[in-house]
């Protein structure tokens, strides 16, 4: 099959280049993807790299047109061809719903990042994976990038968290959006059942644990219900 012997070839070369990436980008923007950046964050690719196959610059091996085409649900065949299904019949079939982005590290106190705060940007999620999350409605999910090492290993810095902020209380030992004393953290959390205190860890062994007694101290912000990492 001709698309067979293209994928043979190391590399897709000038010829091919500028329409592949004319289509690479086609595929991006129809699976929700806005920018170059925002596909390589979510498939942990190197940003110099993507953007040189996007832009024409630089000639794509086959494996990694396969990789392209397996996230964004096209065929390698269309990439290379333009024949062999469209990038229309994909977004239709699965819709991508972005869900605001915000920084933990400039966040301050319970509103702060509901309606009125502007996100950093957006993630695209498909429809499907969300609802295999949470039955939550997207506009009670927010994005948040982790910063420092309080929840290492289950949490590195720069790590992405999809939190749930339906959830205003502790149900269940897990992983919560907290604020207190002026402060939002990213902490393990669990109610003693004798006398109602809220234990709050860090699943770094370096930072002690604390209780806090007095309600009016805390709010819920959310409960984490996904972690993404960008693998460097």
């Amino acid at each position: 099959m001709p698309c067979q012997r293209l994928l043979h070839n190391a590399i897709v070369y000038a010829g091919q280049m500028n329409e592949l990436a004319d289509r690479l980008r086609e595929a991006r923007q129809a699976a929700g993807y806005g920018s170059a950046q925002d596909a390589c964050e979510a498939f942990g690719w190197k940003y110099s790299t993507y953007a040189g196959h996007e832009n024409g610059a630089r000639g794509i091996r086959g494996d990694m047109l396969k990789r392209y085409a397996k996230a964004y649900r096209v065929t390698v065949e269309w990439l290379l061809t333009g024949e062999g299904g469209d990038t229309a019949s994909v977004a239709s079939a699965d819709p991508i719903t972005r869900i605001p982005l915000y920084d933990l590290r400039v966040s301050a106190g319970p509103g702060s990042f509901g309606e009125d705060s502007q996100p950093l940007g957006y993630q695209p999620y498909r429809e499907q994976e969300l609802r295999r999350l949470t039955r939550s409605k997207p506009e009670n999910l927010s994005v948040l990038e982790v910063s420092g090492d309080s929840m290492w290993e289950t949490l590195h810095d720069g790590d992405k968290v999809l939190v749930d902020r339906s959830v205003s209380r502790i149900v269940k030992d897990a992983i919560y959006i907290i604020a207190f004393e002026d402060e939002l953290l990213i902490k393990r959390c669990q109610r003693d059942l004798e006398n109602g205190d809220v234990i709050v860890r860090s699943d770094n062994p370096a930072y002690r644990e604390f209780r806090i007694s007095d309600a009016d101290k805390l709010a819920i912000i959310g409960r984490v219900v996904w972690i993404g990492r960008a693998l460097g």
